[in-house]
């Protein structure tokens, strides 16, 4: 019975991890969703010079899987979120302070102007 127990218990932790594998974002996927509350920070690049950025604060980590393992995130509980688009730029400003959905292309931060784990490009913002 103890032994019977024990593989449940083994199977249950094997599932929840392949769960948690899925439910990571991925390197430029073409689309992703995060949910959060959007906030403008206010930060410094390599030169010491001010510069702002969208930051998505999330309700819980999440994580972002990549093609080299280098660039995996675990655990991140911010997303610097950013759009190439002038409509989705003016919503971005106009939704700060809310709780908002996001879609776009995340990927890993690798510069001094990435200011979260993972970055990510909008393609579309809307208010929860």
């Amino acid at each position: 019975m103890r032994l019977r127990t024990l593989l449940l218990s083994v199977t249950m932790m094997l599932v929840a991890t392949a769960a948690a594998a899925d439910a990571c974002m991925h390197s430029n996927a073409d689309e992703e969703i995060a949910e959060g509350r959007l906030s403008i920070g206010q930060f410094e690049d390599a030169a010491g010079r001010p510069e702002q950025a969208f930051i998505l604060s999330l309700p819980a980590p999440v994580c972002l899987s990549s093609d080299d393992e280098m660039d995996d995130v675990k655990g991140a509980e911010t997303i610097h979120v950013y759009a190439f688009d002038d409509d989705v730029g003016r919503a971005l400003r106009k939704f700060v302070g809310k709780d908002v959905q996001v879609r776009g292309r995340p990927f890993p931060a690798h510069t001094a102007h990435h200011h979260a784990p993972i970055v990510m490009e909008v393609t579309e913002i809307d208010e929860i």
